[in-house]
């Protein structure tokens, strides 16, 4: 079993929120299939998905972020009350939470309308100076980033101090830039992310090449390109690791790299060594894909596959 560690989570928050029912007819309005909701449910979703996977893992979590005033606000404080998690936001009245509404129809994804007000808050200053005055309290830091304008602020300072401290962070990055994450412990991008900075590989020796200069110009310890059915990538310094993805029935693909994060970071600070830690972080992306919208994986549904 993975001992419990203390990890901060810091990134931008949203409420995940799934309207579900059924389509049997088109609309006589206009050409639009009309859905018959009959469950609505909301969960925590982007940074605050990722701290709710390592809670239900049994890890010890801070988590922090920016949210409005509003109701999304008080929906997904309410969410998180019910989980074993230190929720330290700052409140923004002049922002919109960040709100996802799905509207699936018997399993299948119809549309998605989003809430947000991405780089509009005014208190990121706010934010960082509550993370400086209790980072040392943790074993390590995970940067939750959805690009909306939180963490891009505020993250060099940060890195740059914990590098100097020994505090361990891993980053689930996004956007056009990946400079701002210089330093980091670990670098988790999806390979379309990866693809935005460095470009198409032709082949697997160019994507190789490309995954080693990601590594040296970012002054990373480790690179973990995430590649969807095609398995992992690991770059260190001195190998690259390739994981193959687990054959199994991929059912939603909603919040797979805020799994895989979570329980690489859990393992790694337990005393895991970095192999082991994304296999089991791959084993749990595997089953966490056969579930509806963003889920977690507990630590007896990972030993026991």
């Amino acid at each position: 079993m993975i001992n419990r560690q203390k990890i901060l989570v810091v990134g931008d928050l949203m409420l995940d929120r799934y309207w579900m029912g059924s389509v049997n007819r088109i609309s006589p309005e206009a050409p639009v299939p009309i859905i018959d909701i009959n469950l609505c449910e909301d969960k925590p979703g982007g940074a605050a998905n990722v701290a709710k996977n390592l809670s239900d893992f049994g890890m010890e979590v801070t988590l922090v972020g920016i949210i409005g005033k509003d109701e999304a606000a008080d929906d997904l404080k309410r969410n998180i009350s019910s989980l074993d998690i230190k929720f330290l936001p700052i409140i923004d009245p002049n922002i919109r939470t960040t709100l996802k509404l799905r509207v699936i129809d018997r399993n299948k994804q119809l549309i998605r309308i989003d809430h947000e007000d991405i780089n509009a808050s005014s208190k990121v200053d706010d934010l960082n100076k509550s993370i400086m005055s209790y980072i040392n309290d943790f074993d390590g830091i995970i940067f939750s980033d959805y690009d909306k304008g939180v963490v891009k602020p505020i993250i060099k300072n940060i890195l740059d101090y914990c590098k100097e401290n020994n505090i361990k962070t891993f980053i689930d990055p996004k956007g056009t830039s990946f400079d701002c994450y210089k330093n980091s412990f670990l670098l988790k991008p999806n390979l379309k992310e990866f693809e935005i900075i460095m470009g198409k590989s032709n082949n697997k020796e160019e994507f190789i090449e490309k995954g080693k200069m990601m590594l040296s110009n970012l002054s990373l310890e480790y690179l973990l390109v995430t590649e969807g059915k095609d398995g992992m990538t690991l770059f260190s310094n001195n190998k690259v690791e390739h994981f193959q993805a687990l054959q199994q029935d991929v059912f939603d693909v909603t919040g797979a790299g805020d799994t895989v994060i979570s329980i690489l970071t859990a393992c790694f600070l337990s005393g895991e060594d970095i192999t082991k830690s994304v296999d089991y972080s791959n084993i749990a992306a595997s089953l966490s894909v056969q579930k509806l919208g963003s889920t977690s994986v507990s630590q007896d549904e990972l030993f026991n596959v």
